[in-house]
């Protein structure tokens, strides 16, 4: 009976550092891992931190890419008036500042797809500068032109400009 426990414990303890094995094989291949196998590679990870026994101090880190990133989101804007449109994005934009330059997220980040579905007049960066208050018109890169037309812009953050970027 004493030689099944030993067995038995030694298959744990050849489970576990298989585990662990495994965990840091791909930690150092993590980096290259396909968009699509993140997610999974992100689960297994944090599983597997859950489920070691050991102290917080010792559990291996999670990597950036799985860290919660701010998911994109899609906005319709209904109003055909340049002013009121111009207010929107200037909003979205504050708004996305406020999600990751403020705190510094350190990665680049997409914060909205801005749908303009009619527009009677134009949209341009003076436009939209000129409805963000104070310090936030300095916070602004736009690249999107003049929107004169329905279309789709982006909103993101760019961590090595530390600006919030109208595409």
């Amino acid at each position: 009976m004493k030689n099944m426990k030993g067995i038995a414990l030694s298959t744990i303890a050849l489970f576990l550092i298989a585990i662990v094995s495994i965990t840091v094989l791909i930690s150092f291949v993590g980096i290259n891992v396909p968009n699509a196998l993140k997610e999974g590679y992100c689960s297994m990870v944090q599983g597997l931190a859950g489920f070691l026994p050991l102290p917080e101090a010792f559990k291996p880190s999670l990597p950036s890419f799985c860290k919660p990133s701010i998911a994109q989101n899609l906005v319709y804007i209904e109003s055909s008036e340049p002013e009121r449109i111009s207010f929107e994005i200037a909003s979205y934009v504050m708004a996305c500042w406020e999600m990751t330059g403020k705190i510094n997220v350190g990665q680049n980040t997409n914060c909205y797809e801005i749908v303009i579905k009619r527009i009677e007049g134009k949209v341009d960066e003076n436009s939209v500068r000129s409805q963000l208050p104070g310090n936030y018109k300095q916070l602004m890169e736009w690249r999107a032109g003049e929107i004169i037309t329905s279309k789709s812009i982006g909103i993101f953050y760019n961590s090595t400009s530390k600006l919030v970027v109208v595409v």
